[in-house]
């Protein structure tokens, strides 16, 4: 159990057919240019999984390096990188959610929570809830709130305003998402949004369908 996914779990090669099955970002095109000769260069390297590929990757001076030792080109394996260190989200902070009232952020801030990350063990089974909800005198929907806020920022690219209105939809957990279907998630979250406007930005259909494949990353543990 844990917030972040362990990248030992995902192989070279299935870290490749994400890419291959993926449509990149144009700032990405350069992973599918390089894809045969990129991934062979990591594995004659002895690189086998997600972790590892991090590691070699993990600052600009490794990168640098590895970019010395194998000739692949420095803007190849900074795009890589990127994507490797996606898989592994920021954190969210506790303060920008904008659907938790101030003595709630107020009172996680007092017990040293700040973020999404620091506060998952907290909320993560129900006996923690609990303990959490006496030690801060929250009502349960409150406490589950945040557990709820916290599971969904953990898929990619889900920030705290995208996160509220996910939560107060019928997807309101990692779980409900992976098994939704991709256009009925659009239509809900697009006619929830102009009801409710939680979120500014954009929502495409083709995002809807990466989004439920990105909950693979995530495992299934925070209890309800």
């Amino acid at each position: 159990m844990g917030y972040y996914i362990d990248l030992r779990e995902i192989s070279l090669d299935a870290f490749r057919r994400k890419l291959e099955t993926t449509d990149l970002l144009p700032s990405q095109k350069i992973l599918k240019e390089k894809m045969d000769e990129g991934f062979n260069v990591l594995k004659a390297q002895g690189i086998k999984n997600m972790y590892e590929l991090q590691q070699a990757l993990k600052t600009k001076a490794k990168v640098n390096q590895f970019a010395q030792a194998t000739l692949l080109p420095i803007d190849y394996l900074i795009v890589l990188r990127r994507e490797v260190n996606s898989y592994h989200p920021q954190a969210r902070k506790i303060k920008d959610f904008p659907c938790l009232e101030e003595r709630i952020k107020k009172g996680l801030g007092n017990i040293g929570i700040q973020t999404t990350v620091e506060l998952y063990d907290k909320i993560a089974t129900k006996d923690e809830r609990n303990k959490l909800k006496k030690q801060l005198n929250m009502a349960e929907e409150e406490v589950l709130l945040l557990a709820k806020l916290t599971d969904v920022s953990r898929i990619r690219y889900v920030n705290q305003a995208f996160a509220t209105l996910l939560v107060h939809s019928d997807y309101d957990t990692v779980e409900k998402i992976k098994k939704a279907d991709d256009q009925e998630l659009y239509d809900k979250l697009i006619q929830f949004n102009k009801e409710k406007r939680y979120f500014k930005g954009n929502i495409g259909l083709k995002d809807m369908k990466f989004f439920i494949e990105d909950t693979v990353n995530v495992a299934l543990d925070i209890e309800y």
